[in-house]
């Protein structure tokens, strides 16, 4: 019985490492050149993204383009949907969003130089962005590390 636990979780395991390495090589050139420009680690960038989207199969990500999470206008005339989350005409538009909502935090300033990802996401979950900062800052962490080439 142990042996079939155990090969579940493996498979299980390998599944979702599959899912995540994917979306990771999907949308890494976008999160590097917004890093560039906004100077947060790309890996920050995309694991939020991965685990705000489930991996972008969420359903906001995938009727609304929102792959954060974040709250806003969903312009019903456009999306034809009801909902609190915001509507991104483009993926990109998404992600740049969210850049642009962590650039106006007061933090931001401060962490420019810095190349901490777990720093960046304590501070981003500190700024309101989460509901449990702990769980959620160390959750993400972990995306990263499981991602990291």
């Amino acid at each position: 019985m142990r042996l079939i636990i155990t090969s579940l979780f493996a498979i299980i395991m390998m599944h979702v490492y599959g899912q995540s390495a994917v979306y990771f090589e999907k949308y890494q050139s976008l999160a590097d050149s917004l890093s560039g420009v906004y100077k947060i680690p790309s890996s920050v960038i995309l694991a939020v993204a991965y685990w705000e989207s489930g991996g972008g199969t969420s359903k906001v990500a995938l009727k609304l383009h929102n792959h954060f999470g974040i709250v806003g206008d969903c312009k019903y005339s456009i999306s034809k949907y009801k909902s609190s989350y915001r509507y991104y005409p483009t993926i990109k538009d998404s992600y740049i969003g969210f850049c642009k909502l962590i650039a106006s935090k007061k933090f931001y300033g401060s962490m420019l130089e810095s190349v901490d990802a777990l720093l960046w996401l304590k501070k981003i979950a500190s700024g309101g962005y989460a509901a449990d900062p702990v769980y959620w800052s160390n959750t993400v962490y972990n995306v990263i590390k499981n991602n990291s080439k």
